[in-house]
């Protein structure tokens, strides 16, 4: 499994796009709308082995799991791509690994209510389920304990 990209400045996720010169890389929006400092230009590196960041689906959490993927398109992100594995904190990979999406989607709301003050807008919420939902039929197996990657 190849590392994510991350920030050299600030050590945070990148989301990569494509466009006329390739790939680019761009800090989330969650960690914007988190109020995290990204008022940089990102520097993109590989993170390293033991870098851990926060859960790829609720992003209240440390995850402990991988989700398997196959790189795929993402839907209603002009030009996005997810490349890879999905990192799943234990309450996800649960819900996951049971088929419980909806849950999933919920706990991402819950979070993002408790991180802004304020519901999650509607078009989001339709966002996640729909990049959910394409994650699903992308997963190419089960979902195992980040530690049997030999990552710590």
């Amino acid at each position: 499994m190849s590392q994510p990209i991350i920030c050299e400045v600030c050590n945070l996720a990148l989301d990569a796009f494509t466009n006329e010169d390739g790939v680019t890389y761009l800090h989330t929006i969650s960690d914007a709308m988190d109020g995290k400092d990204i008022n940089h230009e990102p520097v993109p590196i590989q993170a390293p082995v033991d870098w851990r960041g926060h859960c790829d689906f609720c992003t209240g959490e440390v995850p402990k799991f991988l989700v398997p993927a196959r790189d795929f398109t993402t839907p209603n992100t002009p030009n996005g791509f997810s490349t890879g594995d999905w990192a799943a904190c234990e309450w996800c990979a649960l819900l996951i690994g049971t088929d419980r999406w909806q849950s999933v989607v919920k706990r991402a709301m819950n979070h993002f209510q408790q991180r802004m003050g304020v519901p999650m807008p509607l078009e989001s919420r339709v966002n996640i389920w729909t990049l959910y939902r394409k994650l699903a039929e992308n997963i190419t197996g089960p979902i195992r304990p980040i530690e049997s990657e030999g990552a710590k």
